[in-house]
């Protein structure tokens, strides 16, 4: 469980706890009040009246302080969440003064890029510059991996847009400074417990987790479990390649494909392995896809004699899977 769902759990079960007490004093006194009147039905018609302001009273009190509970757990998901995920992921908790005022990781890598770190109480465009340094720093964003993931989760529209404008910027600018020509991937939500949901099953952050499923809504034949080991990265260069177009997300600059082959290599790689001459190739069609949590080239050729299909792997240049169908 996350820090943040502790704190809630806690609160929400000390609320629960003290409101639990109170009402009980407040009903006993109502019951005890009631007694009384039961049994003292020849005393002054002053002091019933009086045990039924009591009552009233009491009444009123169990109201007020429901209302009060109601209130303070509605007034609990002010501000934000905004989450960055590369391979590391961390989150941070921002009020309506777009102040940290909690903040947490959901993997070992984000645990190393906030080491001695204290930012309650830090202004949100400094938490940045402090975030994205140290990713930076501890060699987590580089030329080849420059896609970043800025998520921004709360109630009100305006305010997610507005602060994700913003934050989405900050992370321009800081990777600017450091000669990176960065792909921000920027994205607000509301809260969602389908999402909260499947980042819990898969151990992934909610920002990166949304973005999974829109690229399953955009091609449902993904699984959800096929994509969440991929990097940011992985996931940029995806929709890159698929040409998929999001209406909820904004893609500030290009991801890098340095980490990836290219188209030719790729070829020279089926042609070596299926020992054909290019210049003896009738028909040849590539594209990159993903199968079981990596990135795939699937390869179509045809020569006069046969129809070759391969399968390889997007980064190391392995071939995963290859059959030969020959032309009768």
């Amino acid at each position: 469980m996350k820090n943040r769902e502790i704190k809630d759990q806690l609160k929400k079960e000390f609320r629960q706890l003290q409101m639990n007490d109170i009402k009980k004093e407040l009903l006993d006194e109502i019951k005890y009040v009631k007694q009384v009147e039961a049994s003292s039905s020849k005393k002054t018609h002053r002091k019933l009246v009086s045990h039924w302001k009591m009552s009233a009273i009491c009444l009123s009190m169990i109201i007020i302080l429901s209302f009060v509970t109601v209130n303070f757990n509605q007034r609990s998901h002010d501000g934000c969440i905004v989450s960055f995920d590369v391979n590391p992921n961390i989150e941070l908790e921002v009020n309506d003064e777009n102040r940290v005022t909690d903040f947490d990781y959901h993997n070992e890598e984000g645990k190393l890029v906030l080491k001695d770190m204290d930012l309650i109480d830090t202004d949100i465009d400094v938490a940045v510059n402090a975030i994205i340094g140290s990713m930076f720093k501890n060699g987590y964003i580089d030329e080849i991996k420059n896609s970043v993931l800025v998520t921004v989760q709360g109630d009100d529209r305006n305010t997610r847009e507005e602060l994700k404008k913003r934050v989405a910027n900050d992370v321009k600018e800081v990777l600017d400074g450091y000669s990176i020509q960065a792909s921000v991937v920027s994205q607000d939500i509301e809260y969602s417990s389908k999402v909260e949901k499947l980042a819990d099953e898969y151990q992934i952050s909610v920002g990166k987790a949304t973005l999974i499923q829109e690229l399953i809504n955009a091609n449902p034949s993904y699984e959800f479990s096929d994509l969440t080991n991929l990097t940011i990265n992985d996931l940029n260069t995806l929709v890159h390649y698929k040409n998929i177009q999001f209406k909820t997300i904004t893609i500030d600059g290009v991801e890098s494909h340095d980490g990836y082959l290219s188209d030719e290599e790729v070829k020279e790689k089926v042609l070596e392995h299926a020992k054909v001459a290019e210049n003896e190739v009738i028909n040849y069609q590539s594209n990159m896809d993903c199968d079981d949590n990596r990135l795939i080239f699937n390869v179509q050729m045809q020569d006069s004699y046969a129809i070759y299909n391969y399968q390889l792997n997007a980064i190391s240049g392995e071939i995963i899977t290859f059959n030969v169908e020959v032309n009768v």
